[in-house]
């Protein structure tokens, strides 16, 4: 399109060029047409006469009339002021006549003249013709070019608003990174304490982990009791761990009839419920070997749940290395479960491993589409960049 134009333009300024030749040649042709031609006077009511016998004839006619023919006396009137006129233009006449001889000696006959005007026309009429092939073919190409800005000014605007998305997705990211950081900060500072707490321990060293439990146990009461959201979080946090370990909100062991702390949710996809099928045919074959193998589940449930509560409950980690420190010596009763009570606890376990898998499969989805979002702005700002530079250059050569 680039080489279009600048051909284009190059045509275009060679019969300009031509036109302008043409338009010199035919002037001073023009010029002796016109005063070859017959002259109106001042009021444009009679043309000038060719030559000054013309002019005696004419005036003899008018006489002619006013002697021998009956006319009125208003009639005679305007005859006189006509024949006045008349005798004024002699002069101009004798002029005219006098240029005239000297334009046909030095340019030929007026006939020749317009032969030459007309063939000069002929021609000027073929440049006009090529000059506006080239026009039409420039329009042309000025309507690709004013689309080509239409499509940029669309991707400009779109680019706007992928833009404005993912400026607004950005600031979520960093809204919600900055609640996870403030949500998380309490649960990695009690993973350093246990961590410390439990080198204390493997060294036996009982004095410095009594000045550390302390210290904590004072820090902590200290946000318990000064921090009101402080304690509503931990309140929140530590309910799944409670229930786990089948506790009350209190911390005493659940009474049969008591309702768990946490309602389990209903899976809704065919995902989580593929998941849950094998979990609730195991205490069903449990039951079938007897009851040897009822008690080996029942031991590690409480494991489980142990577990879980050091991860969903950092702040209660301090407590529960202190237990296992005061109770290192002593052996646990095994409590015996009974079948419905463990059926409930391995199905709420296959239920909240179906939420993490949902809520991996959900993160790993967004960090996609951010990545898919990321690629196409990039693709859509290397094509913007593209047709700028055509349009800068484009305007840089000129029309």
């Amino acid at each position: 399109m680039l080489s279009q134009v600048r051909a284009l333009n190059v045509d275009f300024e060679q019969f300009k060029t031509i036109l302008d030749e043409k338009k010199k040649e035919i002037e001073p042709l023009q010029q002796a047409l016109g005063k070859l031609r017959n002259n109106k006077d001042v009021d444009n009511r009679l043309s000038l006469c060719a030559s000054e016998e013309e002019l005696d004839f004419i005036i003899h006619s008018l006489q002619y009339r006013i002697q021998h023919e009956s006319i009125s006396l208003s009639e005679e009137k305007r005859i006189l002021k006509e024949i006045k006129h008349l005798e004024g233009t002699r002069e101009k006449v004798i002029a005219n006549a006098a240029m005239r001889s000297k334009i046909q000696d030095s340019l030929g006959q007026k006939e020749d003249i317009q032969d030459q005007v007309k063939l000069m026309g002929v021609d000027l009429n073929g440049v006009r013709k090529e000059q506006h092939a080239v026009w039409s073919k420039k329009k042309q190409i000025k309507d690709k070019l004013d689309e080509t800005e239409t499509k940029i000014e669309s991707l400009q605007n779109e680019l706007k608003a992928v833009t404005l998305k993912r400026d607004k997705a950005f600031d979520n990211i960093q809204e919600l990174r900055k609640q996870s950081d403030q949500g998380n900060s309490h649960f990695y500072q009690s993973r350093t304490i246990v961590h410390n707490a439990k080198l204390l321990a493997a060294q036996k060293d009982i004095k410095a982990l009594e000045e550390l439990s302390i210290v904590e146990v004072e820090k902590f009461m200290a946000l318990w009791n000064g921090n009101k959201a402080f304690r509503d979080d931990y309140e929140k946090r530590i309910l799944s761990s409670l229930d786990s370990r089948l506790l009350s909100r209190d911390g005493r062991i659940r009474n049969p009839d008591e309702k768990p702390l946490v309602a389990p949710e209903k899976p809704v996809d065919s995902e989580t419920e593929t998941i849950l099928r094998p979990s609730v045919r195991k205490p069903k074959e449990e039951a079938k070997s007897g009851p040897q193998t009822d008690t080996k589940p029942a031991k590690k449930a409480p494991k489980d749940a142990e577990t879980i509560a050091m991860e969903s409950n950092p702040l209660s980690d301090i407590s529960v290395v202190a237990e296992e420190i005061l109770v290192s010596g002593k052996l646990q009763k095994n409590k015996e479960v009974d079948a419905a009570k463990l059926k409930e606890l391995k199905r709420e376990e296959e239920i909240a491993k179906a939420k993490q898998a949902m809520e991996r499969k959900k993160k790993l989805a967004e960090k996609a589409a951010a990545k898919a979002a990321r690629r196409a702005q990039m693709e859509a700002e290397k094509k913007l960049k593209e047709i700028i530079c055509f349009l800068i250059w484009f305007h840089f050569i000129g029309y």
